[in-house]
């Protein structure tokens, strides 16, 4: 896969928006500059015309009226122009003027452009009066007379010319320092970012901490992502350690269950027997397998709540389930000599599939037997509001308070009541937690030494959008 450079992207796209926001400027300055030569071009024409104006006097022959003179005005020496009066007469006129000349400027008294020989110019005709021989009390003669006026436009081409070629070098100049400058600014504004993919870099799956630099949190941009991978990888740290240690508890627990197996069967091997206790050994050798497969089943169920939610859209009724649960466990209970009740409305639906539920309720319900002696009871209530609140409480020993946050821990056994003979492998409220979380419910346990064990779950119920509100244990 072909990488591509933020900076140099970064810095291509703001060199784009710079060249655009260069010849805009450029462009505007241009048309702005191009007015301004027209507008002082205008009045230069329509000075020089109203100057050959101011030149009109009484002609020294008596045959004239009036004449120009112009030798005495500073006109350019490429101008066209010619002056007539009233009677079409031709009063002077520059020695470049021709009729095409007077065809092409035309009669407008506004400054326009023409052509004249392939060349641009711009001109008027002025219409104007030259009063002569006006004394004091004396009006004087009133003497119209036309003006025909164009300047050449080269000079305002010139200077055009000069100011874009000023402006492109100045551009590029331009351009070329702030390139420098947006690289090595880019360079100090991503370098947080560099780092913070450094430090992620060195993240190694033995090594799955990652610790955001500092530069990354003192940035306003990256310190939400730097918060987000920090917790992120705690959240991966955890379940590499969860992992590992499963993984070593369920070796221990299947190494201790295949090593009483095996010391079952070489005992039982270790010399002659009698048929009878062949059946014995081999009895023996069974129970310690259905153990191990309990436990593997266990394993396994653990592992799928884990994976996948329990809810999923399927909903079931936890009150239906529980009293089944409750009918299923009444042989045990009656074994153990424990009073197994339920107390339920008639309907509490919530979103968890109805085998998960089972095992929810199931595993809940066992621990209160198995934990609780002989005359002893076990109660399961469950409320509706707006959700549903599910209690299982024993009057067991009750829990040390200092075993009562590793009570969710796999493979967790706090005392000799949680031995193998009544607790099982430690997995049973280890599941639990997996199925109500699965549902993005909440579970928690109460318990006092002496006088019980309450353990509490939160389900949502069906048609609410929110999550299950959190439990705190109480001791």
């Amino acid at each position: 896969m072909r990488r591509r450079s933020l900076r140099r992207r970064l810095i291509a796209a703001a060199l784009i928006l710079e060249c655009g926001l260069v010849v805009g400027l450029s462009g505007a300055t241009l048309v702005y500059l191009w007015r301004e030569q027209i507008r002082g071009f205008d009045q230069m024409v329509r000075g020089r015309a109203d100057s050959l104006l101011g030149q009109v006097r009484d002609a020294e022959d008596a045959a004239d009226n009036v004449a120009i003179d112009a030798k005495a005005l500073d006109l350019g020496g490429n101008d066209l122009w010619m002056a007539r009066d009233v009677g079409g007469r031709t009063l002077a006129q520059s020695a470049g003027w021709s009729n095409e000349a007077g065809s092409a400027i035309g009669t407008a008294a506004d400054p326009h452009d023409f052509q004249v020989q392939e060349a641009t110019f711009r001109g008027l005709a002025l219409r104007g009066v030259r009063t002569i021989d006006a004394e004091d009390g004396k009006p004087g003669i009133a003497r119209p007379v036309t003006i025909f006026y164009g300047a050449a436009l080269a000079p305002v081409y010139a200077a055009m010319a000069r100011a874009t070629v000023f402006l492109a070098v100045a551009s590029l100049l331009l351009l070329l320092m702030t390139a420098g400058a947006l690289a090595l600014l880019l360079r100090r504004g991503l370098a947080p970012l560099e780092e913070l993919s450094e430090a992620a870099a060195e993240m190694t799956p033995k090594h799955p901490r990652f610790d955001a630099p500092l530069s990354a949190r003192e940035t306003e941009e990256l310190a939400v992502l730097a918060g987000a991978l920090e917790l992120a990888t705690r959240r991966l740290e955890e379940a590499f350690v969860q992992q590992r240690v499963f993984v070593n508890d369920a070796a221990h627990e299947l190494k201790t269950a295949v090593t009483i197996i095996k010391s079952s069967l070489q005992l039982l091997a270790s010399r002659p027997r009698s048929t009878r206790e062949y059946a014995r050994g081999l009895e023996t050798c069974m129970a310690d397998c259905a153990r191990m497969e309990e436990l593997v089943q266990r394993m396994l169920q653990l592992a799928r709540f884990e994976r996948e939610p329990a809810g999923g859209g399927v909903e079931c009724d936890v009150a239906e389930v529980a009293r089944d649960v409750a009918t299923q466990m009444e042989r045990l209970a009656e074994i153990r000599e424990v009073m197994v009740t339920v107390h339920a409305p008639d309907a509490a639906p919530t979103r968890l599939d109805e085998d998960a539920c089972a095992s929810l309720l199931a595993n809940l319900l066992l621990n209160g037997v198995q934990h609780t002696p002989a005359g002893g009871s076990v109660m399961a209530t469950i409320f509706v509001d707006a959700g549903i609140t599910i209690e299982v409480r024993d009057t067991g020993r009750g829990i040390a308070p200092e075993d009562l946050p590793h009570l969710f821990e796999r493979f967790w056994r706090g005392d000799d009541s949680r031995a193998r003979s009544t607790g099982g492998a430690g997995l049973g409220l280890s599941i639990c937690k997996a199925i109500v979380d699965s549902c993005g419910g909440a579970i928690a346990v109460s318990s006092r030494l002496g006088e019980g064990t309450c353990v509490t779950v939160r389900l949502p119920l069906v048609g609410s959008p929110e999550p299950a509100r959190e439990l705190s244990a109480v001791g």
